[in-house]
Protein backbone atom coordinates (compact mmCIF):
# COMPACT_ATOMS: atom_id res chain seq x y z
CA UNK A 1 0.00 0.00 0.00
CA UNK A 2 1.97 3.36 -1.25
CA UNK A 3 2.13 6.13 1.51
CA UNK A 4 -0.91 8.42 2.04
CA UNK A 5 0.15 12.24 1.25
CA UNK A 6 1.08 14.28 3.98
CA UNK A 7 -1.50 16.42 5.55
CA UNK A 8 -1.80 20.03 3.96
CA UNK A 9 -3.95 21.25 6.37
CA UNK A 10 -7.54 22.56 5.65
CA UNK A 11 -7.97 26.24 4.08
CA UNK A 12 -7.77 28.93 6.37
CA UNK A 13 -11.41 29.80 5.46
CA UNK A 14 -12.72 26.50 6.06
CA UNK A 15 -15.43 25.85 8.20
CA UNK A 16 -15.73 24.60 11.61
CA UNK A 17 -16.80 21.44 10.12
CA UNK A 18 -14.61 20.61 7.87
CA UNK A 19 -11.89 21.45 10.25
CA UNK A 20 -13.76 18.74 12.60
CA UNK A 21 -14.28 16.22 10.20
CA UNK A 22 -13.33 12.71 10.82
CA UNK A 23 -10.93 12.87 7.38
CA UNK A 24 -9.86 15.96 8.64
CA UNK A 25 -8.82 14.41 11.94
CA UNK A 26 -7.81 11.12 11.35
CA UNK A 27 -5.31 12.81 9.19
CA UNK A 28 -3.64 15.19 12.31
CA UNK A 29 -3.62 13.17 14.99
CA UNK A 30 -2.36 9.64 15.64
CA UNK A 31 -6.09 7.25 15.89
CA UNK A 32 -4.82 4.10 15.01
CA UNK A 33 -1.86 4.05 17.90
CA UNK A 34 -4.54 5.22 20.79
CA UNK A 35 -6.89 2.88 19.38
CA UNK A 36 -3.96 0.18 19.95
CA UNK A 37 -3.49 1.53 22.78
CA UNK A 38 -6.93 1.51 24.50
CA UNK A 39 -7.06 -2.01 23.22
CA UNK A 40 -3.91 -2.73 25.21
CA UNK A 41 -4.94 -1.28 28.25
CA UNK A 42 -8.16 -3.20 27.99
CA UNK A 43 -6.81 -6.76 27.50
CA UNK A 44 -4.40 -6.03 30.60
CA UNK A 45 -7.31 -4.74 33.15
CA UNK A 46 -8.95 -7.57 31.70
CA UNK A 47 -6.09 -10.18 32.78
CA UNK A 48 -5.81 -8.25 36.02
CA UNK A 49 -9.33 -8.58 36.79
CA UNK A 50 -9.53 -12.10 36.06
CA UNK A 51 -6.94 -12.95 38.46
CA UNK A 52 -8.18 -11.12 41.11
CA UNK A 53 -11.74 -12.76 40.27
CA UNK A 54 -9.55 -16.02 40.46
CA UNK A 55 -7.71 -15.45 43.98
CA UNK A 56 -9.58 -12.75 45.94
CA UNK A 57 -12.89 -13.41 44.87
CA UNK A 58 -13.22 -16.75 46.27
CA UNK A 59 -13.38 -18.65 49.32
CA UNK A 60 -10.05 -19.68 51.14
CA UNK A 61 -8.62 -23.38 50.88
CA UNK A 62 -8.52 -23.20 54.50
CA UNK A 63 -12.44 -22.83 54.98
CA UNK A 64 -12.71 -26.66 53.72
CA UNK A 65 -11.47 -27.43 57.63
CA UNK A 66 -12.97 -24.03 59.52
CA UNK A 67 -16.72 -23.51 60.29
CA UNK A 68 -15.95 -19.83 61.22
CA UNK A 69 -15.18 -18.85 57.62
CA UNK A 70 -19.22 -17.88 56.79
CA UNK A 71 -18.72 -14.94 59.19
CA UNK A 72 -15.53 -11.89 59.70
CA UNK A 73 -13.28 -11.07 57.52
CA UNK A 74 -13.07 -14.01 54.88
CA UNK A 75 -16.19 -13.03 53.84
CA UNK A 76 -15.52 -9.56 53.65
CA UNK A 77 -12.58 -10.41 51.55
CA UNK A 78 -14.49 -12.30 48.97
CA UNK A 79 -17.10 -9.79 48.67
CA UNK A 80 -14.35 -7.15 48.21
CA UNK A 81 -12.78 -9.23 45.89
CA UNK A 82 -15.53 -9.60 43.52
CA UNK A 83 -16.59 -5.87 43.43
CA UNK A 84 -12.77 -5.24 42.46
CA UNK A 85 -12.58 -8.00 39.76
CA UNK A 86 -16.25 -6.33 38.60
CA UNK A 87 -14.68 -3.04 38.20
CA UNK A 88 -11.36 -4.39 36.63
CA UNK A 89 -13.69 -6.24 34.23
CA UNK A 90 -15.67 -3.25 32.95
CA UNK A 91 -12.64 -0.88 33.18
CA UNK A 92 -11.41 -3.63 30.53
CA UNK A 93 -14.09 -3.87 28.77
CA UNK A 94 -14.58 0.22 28.03
CA UNK A 95 -10.64 -0.24 27.10
CA UNK A 96 -11.48 -2.64 24.41
CA UNK A 97 -14.63 -0.77 23.29
CA UNK A 98 -12.57 2.36 22.88
CA UNK A 99 -10.32 1.12 20.69
CA UNK A 100 -12.89 -0.74 18.60
CA UNK A 101 -14.60 2.41 18.27
CA UNK A 102 -11.70 4.86 17.28
CA UNK A 103 -10.74 2.25 14.97
CA UNK A 104 -14.33 2.46 13.20
CA UNK A 105 -14.66 6.09 13.48
CA UNK A 106 -11.14 6.62 12.35
CA UNK A 107 -10.23 4.04 9.96
CA UNK A 108 -8.76 5.43 6.53
CA UNK A 109 -10.57 3.95 3.26
CA UNK A 110 -8.72 2.20 0.99
CA UNK A 111 -7.36 3.37 -2.17
CA UNK A 112 -8.66 2.80 -5.32
CA UNK A 113 -7.61 0.12 -7.38
CA UNK A 114 -6.44 -2.55 -5.03
CA UNK A 115 -6.47 -5.55 -5.22
CA UNK A 116 -9.54 -8.10 -4.04
CA UNK A 117 -7.45 -9.75 -1.53
CA UNK A 118 -6.59 -6.15 0.46
CA UNK A 119 -10.00 -5.30 0.01
CA UNK A 120 -11.31 -8.33 1.50
CA UNK A 121 -9.08 -7.77 4.43
CA UNK A 122 -10.05 -4.20 5.12
CA UNK A 123 -13.77 -5.28 5.10
CA UNK A 124 -13.58 -8.06 7.02
CA UNK A 125 -11.67 -6.01 9.79
CA UNK A 126 -14.22 -3.53 9.60
CA UNK A 127 -16.74 -6.11 10.42
CA UNK A 128 -14.93 -7.75 13.29
CA UNK A 129 -14.04 -3.92 14.98
CA UNK A 130 -18.15 -3.95 14.70
CA UNK A 131 -18.69 -7.04 16.10
CA UNK A 132 -16.34 -6.18 18.93
CA UNK A 133 -18.32 -3.22 19.76
CA UNK A 134 -21.30 -4.33 20.00
CA UNK A 135 -19.81 -7.58 22.21
CA UNK A 136 -18.17 -5.83 24.35
CA UNK A 137 -21.24 -3.03 24.83
CA UNK A 138 -23.19 -6.03 25.78
CA UNK A 139 -21.01 -7.11 27.93
CA UNK A 140 -20.99 -4.42 30.28
CA UNK A 141 -24.41 -4.40 30.16
CA UNK A 142 -24.39 -7.76 31.57
CA UNK A 143 -22.29 -7.42 34.24
CA UNK A 144 -24.11 -4.08 35.22
CA UNK A 145 -26.98 -6.18 35.55
CA UNK A 146 -25.73 -9.02 37.77
CA UNK A 147 -24.06 -5.92 39.61
CA UNK A 148 -27.51 -4.50 40.01
CA UNK A 149 -29.50 -7.71 41.11
CA UNK A 150 -26.48 -9.73 43.00
CA UNK A 151 -25.37 -7.47 46.57
CA UNK A 152 -22.13 -8.71 46.43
Amino acid sequence: MPPSAPYAGTPPGAPLSQRLSSENLAQRFPWAFLAMGAYAIGLLLLFVGGLVAVTAGVWPPSCLNSTSCGTGATLENVYYGIMVARLLLVLGLFGIATGAGLHLQFAHEPASGLTPETTRLYISRRRFERVLLVFTVLLLFVIVYWAAVTPT
